[in-house]
């Protein structure tokens, strides 16, 4: 779920949670594919008859490819949700989560903040709830 539209439709603290379920989601899957890999790697001999080295194989490297895969997933997102909510505090009134969202996220950056895909990193616009004063998610 985008950062923008996430805090806006169920709120800064609902959007958090949400995250860090679904990048320890991703973590279990990696844990998973490397049960998967030992398991494939265990009873593998390239001497066994018919299909069974190929079938492991593939096994394994599925095992490989889904482990990279949900281990850079959750460090993307976890990294995304614990840099929003290390900006979710009000430097005024210091209220945590208390924020709504004022305009549209990813406006361009300059270059310098960009991330290392070269996609603009979010920047959403926030005021506080409590004491209406305004600052940016990076």
């Amino acid at each position: 779920m985008e950062l923008a539209e996430g805090i806006r439709r169920i709120g800064f603290a609902r959007w958090y949670e949400r995250q860090l379920i679904e990048a320890h989601v991703y973590l279990v899957t990696a844990f998973l594919c490397l049960i998967l890999l030992t398991a494939c790697l265990e009873g593998f001999s390239a001497h066994a008859p018919g299909l069974e080295p190929f079938l492991r194989l593939i096994g394994m490297l599925a095992g490989v490819c889904g482990g990279v895969w949900g281990v850079t997933r959750y460090g993307a997102i976890l990294g995304l949700a614990e840099s929003a909510a290390g900006q979710s505090v009000c430097k005024k009134c210091t209220a945590y989560a208390r924020l709504e969202v004022m305009g549209a996220g990813l406006l361009a950056p300059p270059a310098t903040t960009r991330g290392s895909t070269g996609t603009p990193l979010p920047h959403l616009p926030v005021r506080c709830r409590t004491c209406g004063h305004e600052w940016m998610i990076e």
